[in-house]
């Protein structure tokens, strides 16, 4: 397996572990093989046969002979003459066979005519058959020996008559002991020929006893000679067939497999190269036209399909993304109608001193059901609304808007809280094919006596401050949802609001909010987190109930809107002189805030009847001090800002304070620049702060509680 991958390969590499050079080399590796069996089958046949047809013929040379000899001399009187003297020996005399003594032993039966004739016989034969030798033996099982009897080529050594020569036990025991059926041979080496197949017929007397053996020898030098023949043909054959099929299969495998799946891959790279550059190519793989028949044809067919259900599926996605972005604006629209539709702009009524009011919407989706709402019926009269729509999402939203409009139109027309729900209900019962329905708390303030008149339908109890004491849950009197049910009648109660007194309203969203363990927030911990937090201003009420319900819900989802507002009621005489209610804002310290902090003390300047001379030098002042927070205080991070407003009496002052949590810095401590240098020649900074020092009537620094805190008065 190749270390590096293919992108990293060279050329050679490449070819070398290329499907077609893996095709070529396993055609040779398995014709080898193959070569090899086939070699090893052939080499055994050809050699069986071969030996075969050498044991047929000196087989039938030594029956032959047997018949001829039969015919012409009898074999079983001289057989019988030279085994009495070879049995008559003694093993010191058997032991000198070769020698001229041995041999003298033999003499007399070696001269008889019969001998003569029967060595004649076997000469001509042997000569005319073209075998190696043909001659009578007998064996001795009792020496493991074979005796010559009679050998045309007793000339020779080891060919006389009477001489033995060892001979292997299994030979004696096959030639002995057979039993006439199939043909009888032994293959052996010997000295005087090489390996020799050696065939015998058993010759009787009368009495069916083996008196000799007529024995043929044929060499297997030949045998030997063709066999190497053969072998060196074969090999010769099979190196060119090898090389014929691995050449030819290798072309036939690149043409029907490795070419179709290069022109895939060419086809693929070529797809991906130009969905890269963009075009809009789409029958890469249709215009392949592989004609295998097989899983390649298959795969380029399902590789053509794949295209186009590719090219498809972009066109459905581009569409669908189009869709959905289309989609993500008109509900980011949605979301910033809705939010505009509710009051957003804090203070609300800066020039009204007797209440503080704030309100936070923070929708489940994109928008909400939720609403809130709060405005003037009359120059005493203040109204506030909390609510709720079944459902969620868009539905929801438009049925707020309805409902949100139908509830301060009807409000304005002077109408009590009960009687206003009741048109409200009438209104969207007669077409409210949705089903939808709304829950509505509608209180109704005299801002001269803090007397509230409220009407609850079906919504969440309110929960009310005493100047002195805690919140608690102001359990009212509950009617029937709104847009529920046509000819319902909703009841109303009333509330004196003390100076001081302050009220939380809210949606399900908060109490039922639900951390990872499926817990809900509910009322005891949300009275909890208001108590905690009573005696700051509305802002900072809703600020520790956000965080409270953000620490137990976790990473958990939000499931549904968080809506509140919280109202702080001053009475008459605050509303009256407009002193010494302080009002306050907070914003991100960035020099682009800037605007809207003049803006909110403005505010508060115009309804104090503020000379326009003192707002110009109080607005520079702002600019100057307010500039500094966001350049320096937590640089290079950006951090909060709470800007206070507060009217004094005797002398009549507008007491302005910077509070943040920045780095500590005292910018009165530096010295005042000398404005009497030319401005080439002067250090600089410190030119704001000295304008402000030099414009205010007073400028006070002090490091409180982690934060910097500076206030500058001006009278007017």
């Amino acid at each position: 397996m190749p270390e590096k991958s293919i992108k990293e390969m060279g050329e050679f590499e490449r070819k070398h572990y290329s499907l077609s050079g893996k095709v070529f080399r396993s055609v040779i590796i398995g014709s080898l093989i193959l070569g090899l069996v086939a070699f090893a089958i052939g080499l055994g046949l050809y050699s069986v046969a071969l030996s075969g047809q050498y044991i047929s013929e000196s087989f039938t040379m030594a029956q032959t002979a047997r018949t001829m000899l039969e015919k012409i001399a009898p074999v079983e009187s001289a057989a019988g003459n030279v085994m009495n003297i070879y049995n008559g020996l003694t093993e010191e005399e058997r032991s000198q066979v070769g020698a001229e003594s041995y041999k003298a032993k033999f003499t007399l039966v070696d001269k008889s005519p019969n001998m003569g004739t029967i060595k004649t016989v076997l000469g001509e034969f042997a000569q005319s058959a073209g075998v190696n030798d043909v001659y009578l033996g007998m064996y001795d099982e009792e020496h493991g020996a074979m005796v010559t009897i009679a050998d045309p080529y007793d000339d020779e050594p080891g060919c006389f008559t009477g001489c033995w020569e060892s001979v292997p036990e299994k030979q004696i025991r096959k030639f002995m002991n057979w039993n006439g059926e199939g043909r009888l041979y032994h293959i052996h080496k010997t000295e005087r020929y090489g390996w020799v197949c050696t065939s015998g017929v058993p010759v009787k007397n009368s009495a069916g006893e083996t008196v000799c053996f007529v024995l043929a020898d044929i060499t297997l030098d030949e045998m030997s000679v063709g066999m190497n023949r053969f072998v060196l043909q074969y090999v010769v054959a099979i190196l060119i067939v090898m090389i014929l099929m691995a050449f030819v299969f290798t072309r036939y495998m690149k043409k029907k497999l490795v070419d179709p799946i290069n022109e895939i891959a060419a086809a693929a790279g070529q797809y991906a190269a130009d969905k890269k550059s963009g075009a809009q190519v789409t029958d890469h793989f249709a215009m392949l036209n592989i004609r295998t028949g097989d899983e390649i044809e298959n795969l380029s067919n399902i590789m053509a399909d794949m295209e186009r259900d590719l090219s498809e599926f972009e066109e459905d996605l581009a569409r669908a993304a189009a869709e959905k972005e289309r989609i993500g604006m008109e509900l980011s629209l949605a979301t910033r109608i809705q939010a505009d539709m509710l009051p957003n702009v804090f203070p609300a009524f800066p020039e009204r001193g007797e209440f503080d009011v704030y309100a936070t919407m923070q929708p489940a989706k994109e928008v909400g059901g939720d609403f809130y709402d709060f405005f003037f019926v009359d120059d005493d009269h203040l109204a506030l609304v909390m609510a709720d729509v079944s459902g969620k999402g868009v539905p929801a939203a438009l049925f707020m808007m309805v409902s949100k409009i139908l509830v301060k139109n009807y409000c304005r027309t002077g109408l009590s809280p009960a009687a206003v729900l009741q048109a409200v209900n009438e209104q969207i019962c007669s077409n409210n094919r949705m089903e939808l329905f709304v829950t509505v708390w509608l209180g109704v303030i005299d801002l001269r006596t803090g007397q509230m008149t409220a009407a609850n339908a079906g919504h969440e109890y309110p929960m009310v401050k005493s100047p002195d004491g805690d919140f608690e849950v102001y359990k009212d009197k509950h009617c029937f949802v709104v847009g529920g049910m046509s000819g319902i009648k909703y009841k109303e109660y009333e509330l004196q609001l003390e100076p001081g007194s302050k009220l939380f309203l809210y949606t399900d969203g908060v109490v039922e909010s639900t951390n990872l363990s499926n817990d809900q927030f509910g009322m005891e911990r949300a009275v909890k987190a208001l108590n905690k937090a009573k005696d700051r201003d509305p802002q900072g009420i809703l600020k520790a109930v956000d965080d409270a319900v953000s620490t137990f819900v976790g990473t958990a989802d939000q499931f549904d809107d968080i809506t509140m507002l919280c109202f702080e009621y001053f009475g008459r005489d605050a509303g009256t002189s407009g002193r010494g209610a302080e009002k306050e804002m907070t914003v991100s310290a960035v020099p682009q805030n800037t605007e809207k902090v003049i803006e909110f003390v403005n505010a508060q300047l115009d309804a104090a009847d503020c000379p326009g001379k003192i707002r110009s030098k109080i607005d520079v002042a702002i600019d100057e001090v307010f500039a500094n927070i966001a350049a320096y205080a937590y640089a290079p991070a950006t951090g909060l800002a709470t800007v206070k407003f507060a009217l004094e009496d005797d002398p009549r002052a507008a007491v302005i304070t910077f509070a943040d949590r920045g780095k500590p810095y005292d910018p009165l401590s530096a010295d005042d620049p000398d404005v009497t240098l030319p401005a080439d020649d002067r250090r600089e900074g410190g030119l704001g702060v000295f304008i402000v020092k030099k414009t205010m009537d007073g400028v006070n620094y002090r490091y409180e509680d982690g934060q910097n805190i500076l206030t500058i008065r001006k009278q007017f």
